[in-house]
Formats: structure tokens, C-alpha cells, sequence
């Protein structure tokens, strides 16, 4: 159990470094240099978004199914489920100590905003299901890679004596 949970984290704590680097490290600085601060009110921001967390969840899905102990594709799509589930626990905590107001969904009160975050939900599990397949077949692959090792090692000890 433990396992399955330190895979988990290991996934989404990988999925928001690689998301808060692209983002904010990589992408924003460019095109606000060439776009200035009038960007925020245009569509690019959302395509920006939807990129990098399908870019950032492909790889928490992989890193996640690999290090899983098992049913390695299941653990590499809950790191998206489990992403969008804490989202809304970690805005109630939020809007908690900011204001008097307990409403975790305070800005999806408009058709727009639930399109795009239905949107970025598709995205994260597609991309995280992808990057856990790729996961189980990269250990899958190193498995089989490590016994040949072995088989190697042992028939040469056994050959040597």
C-alpha cells in the first residue's frame, strides 16, 4: 500500500514540477515578451494550459505506473484523478483562510470555465493513461533486460568453476 501511494505522489509531484516549469518557466517569459501583458485576455493562456499539463501528466503517468508495484496503469491514471480530486480540497483551505467564503468552486460558476477545466480533465486522464502505458511497457522492458543480465551472470559463474 505504501508503494502504491509513494507511486502516486511520485507521479504528481511530477506532473506540477514539469506543469509549473513549462508554464511558468518556459512558455510564459517567451510570449510575454513577444505579446506583452495584454496575453492574459486571449485564448492562448487556456491552449498553454491544456498543453502543458497533457505534457506534464504524461509524465507523472509514466513515472507513476513504473515505480508502481503493481496494476501499474491504473496507478499511472489516478495521478490525473487524484490531481482534479485534492484541486478542489486544497481551494476550500485556500478560500478558507483568504476570505469567510467555503466555496472550493468560486470560479466555475460560468459555462466557459467548466468547459475548459471538462476539457483539461479529458486531457490529464488521456495523457496520464498514454504515459502509463508507456510506463508499464518501459519496466516491462527493463524487467526483461535485468533476468537476461542475470541469466548472463549466472551462466558464466557456472561456466567459470
Amino acid at each position: 500500500m505504501v508503494q502504491s501511494v509513494r507511486a502516486v505522489l511520485w507521479g504528481i509531484f511530477l506532473a506540477l514540477g514539469i506543469g509549473a516549469l513549462v508554464v511558468f518557466g518556459i512558455v510564459w517569459p517567451v510570449f510575454e515578451a513577444f505579446f506583452g501583458r495584454e496575453l492574459a485576455s486571449t485564448a492562448l493562456p487556456v491552449g498553454i494550459v491544456v498543453f502543458a499539463a497533457a505534457f506534464a501528466f504524461y509524465y507523472g503517468g509514466m513515472i507513476a505506473a513504473y515505480k508502481a508495484p503493481y496494476r501499474r496503469r491504473l496507478h499511472g491514471v489516478i495521478v490525473g484523478v487524484t490531481s482534479f480530486a485534492v484541486s478542489p480540497l486544497l481551494n476550500l483551505g485556500a478560500s478558507a483562510l483568504a476570505t469567510n467564503t467555503n466555496d472550493p468552486f468560486v470560479n466555475l460558476r460560468t459555462p466557459g470555465a467548466m468547459l475548459i477545466t471538462g476539457v483539461l480533465f479529458v486531457v490529464v486522464l488521456a495523457a496520464s493513461y498514454v504515459g502509463a502505458r508507456r510506463g508499464e511497457s518501459l519496466h516491462a522492458h527493463n524487467e526483461k533486460v535485468t533476468r537476461d543480465l542475470e541469466r548472463r551472470r549466472s551462466s558464466r559463474e557456472g561456466a567459470g568453476s
